[in-house]
């Protein structure tokens, strides 16, 4: 069975269209109008492009799939990473070191003999096109549904920046332990964008997360990013009044103890932490205790390592769970219908 293109699209997760074109199917994650929030920055832009949070899931009783297509950077990096996961657990690791010297791709997965559930994640770093998508000696392809979404802003670190495993990215690995459909509004190099919050998509989320801060402060007067983390929680909170959101502060960096033009590290952090706390519906998380500090937990001394952000997922569980009422309300008892 080979997928047509509205195949595709049924068994996408986290993008908000897909783009049929010579190169293949072409996810976004942005809407023109959220696209156009970055066109004076060629930087930003690239990195909006990017697939980070998109997947395929479906159950089958395929005995194998395939799936063919290419990539081009859409970050800094370059490697191009896809994770399989069968039936809930990590099962390949499929890619490359580079999609600039080998931008083309093909994979063939064999299932067991069974109806499985398979979820592809995508890469969070690349821009991918499907060209190809084929189940063999399939007698069913099933979406998947979740029952609850979740949109995740923020900057490099959101976006899974250096997540050589796009399934260990905090973002996706909260939606996965929520059961979430997970749109992923990240794009690196970002700070407190006004702008973007002002273009809302996703009609009643069940969780938000806010994750910006650790450019604001290197590359912002402390002036500017009161006002603009200020006016990004009253859109945020006025668009979304009855959903939990979740301000994340910046995570622990090697080179927090210097200080900039904001300030020092923690004088950012209660700036942010202040603009939040002025919703009723805004949720404080401190993500210096989020992830430990140990520069084995960082890539480049800013940015968690596929070690690192199994601390930042785990411990931003904890908090939702406490936040939550120990998970008895709210977020846990939300579904969608």
């Amino acid at each position: 069975m080979k997928a047509d293109i509205e195949t595709i699209r049924n068994l996408t997760l986290g993008a908000v269209a897909i783009e049929e074109t010579e190169q293949g199917a072409v996810f976004h994650r942005f809407t023109p109008e959220q696209f156009a929030v970055y066109q004076n920055d060629a930087d930003l832009r690239l990195r909006s492009r990017s697939s980070s949070g998109v997947r395929l899931e479906f159950a089958t009783d395929a005995r194998s799939f395939s799936f063919a297509g290419s990539a081009e950077p859409a970050s800094s990096q370059e490697f191009c990473y896809f994770d399989v996961c069968i039936d809930g657990v990590l099962s390949h690791h499929l890619g490359c070191s580079s999609c600039v010297s080998a931008p083309e791709f093909e994979f063939a997965v064999e299932l067991p003999e069974e109806t499985n559930k398979v979820a592809v994640y995508l890469p969070g770093v690349a821009r991918v096109a499907i060209r190809r998508l084929e189940f063999a000696g399939a007698t069913q392809v099933l979406p998947v549904k979740k029952s609850r979404r979740i949109v995740c802003y923020g900057d490099s670190i959101t976006q899974g920046n250096n997540a050589r495993y796009p399934s260990l990215a905090y973002a996706n690995a909260i939606a996965d332990a929520l059961d979430a459909e997970l749109f992923n509004k990240a794009v690196g190099g970002d700070c407190f964008n006004p702008a973007l919050a002002k273009l809302p998509d996703i009609e009643d989320p069940d969780l938000v997360t806010v994750a910006y801060g650790t450019n604001d402060w290197t590359r912002r007067t402390s002036e500017t990013i009161a006002h603009d983390a200020a006016e990004f929680f009253d859109v945020l909170s006025a668009n979304y009044p009855g959903t939990p959101i979740y301000a994340i502060l910046p995570l622990w960096r090697s080179d927090c103890g210097k200080t900039t033009a904001a300030g020092t590290f923690a004088e950012v952090a209660k700036i942010i932490r202040d603009a939040a706390s002025a919703h009723a519906n805004v949720r404080v998380v401190d993500g210096f205790k989020l992830l430990p500090h140990l520069d084995a937990c960082l890539s480049d001394g800013l940015h968690p390592n596929d070690f690192g952000f199994t601390f930042v997922t785990s411990g931003l569980l904890q908090q939702i769970i406490i936040f939550d009422n120990k998970a008895q309300v709210g977020l846990i008892s939300r579904k969608i219908h």
